[in-house]
């Protein structure tokens, strides 16, 4: 699903996003309102958010999701490829995208980040494994 917004066409906005693996939810937060693209809300930065904790005692943090499209909830047990909501364009965000990292603690504030690998991923059309996404990589589930 697209959504066209003036000349400009969201190629991201309303895509599924998944859990990468089995997982607890500690934090969803939902219904802050979309941005019309070009446009930041300053007010709450990441948006629309879920944090996932991995059994590894990991903290997955996915930010900008569509308002209203979070099918989670705090304290539920996810499972990979479980869907976890819509991907948007709420909080500081110019444009439809995910915001996805890693980090050591549940609250951003505190977190150190850790670079994530991915098994098996579609980066710019070509199948990668073990691979760390960079800035502008398009990917995509396999």
């Amino acid at each position: 699903m697209s959504k066209t917004i003036g000349k400009c066409i969201c190629l991201a906005f309303g895509k599924e996003l998944i859990a990468p693996c089995d997982a607890e939810v500690v934090l969803a937060v939902d219904g802050i309102k979309d941005n019309t693209p070009g446009e930041l809300n300053p007010v709450y930065v990441p948006g629309n958010t879920v944090v996932l904790k991995t059994i590894n005692n990991e903290f997955l943090f996915f930010a900008h999701f569509k308002q209203n499209s979070i099918v989670v909830k705090q304290g539920q047990k996810v499972k990979k490829g479980e869907l976890i909501g819509l991907c948007g364009n709420s909080g500081n965000s110019s444009e439809a995208h995910l915001h996805f990292h890693i980090q050591n603690v549940e609250d951003i504030n505190k977190a150190t980040g850790a670079k994530c690998y991915f098994d098996e991923i579609i980066v710019n059309g070509k199948l990668k494994n073990d691979y760390s996404p960079v800035k502008s990589d398009k990917i995509e589930n396999k």
